[in-house]
């Protein structure tokens, strides 16, 4: 188990050292971090809106009892 976290470990700190040096050698920078903070800033939305709704769920439930 310990060798699988490992090994995704390393498997994902691959693939963002790729993208960064992706990132540091392209003329497009400007436009990739534009795109790249607009889907941050909609799962941010997203994670917002489901914490929102779970804190209503659980007020409801509690003002129930």
């Amino acid at each position: 188990m310990k060798g699988s976290k490992l090994l995704l470990g390393l498997a994902v700190g691959l693939a963002v050292g790729a993208a960064i040096g992706y990132l540091a050698a392209t003329d497009k920078k400007e436009q990739i971090l534009n795109e790249l903070n607009s889907v941050i800033g909609k799962v941010k939305e997203g994670f917002n809106t489901a914490v929102s709704k779970y804190k209503d769920k659980s007020a409801t439930a509690e003002s129930a009892e």
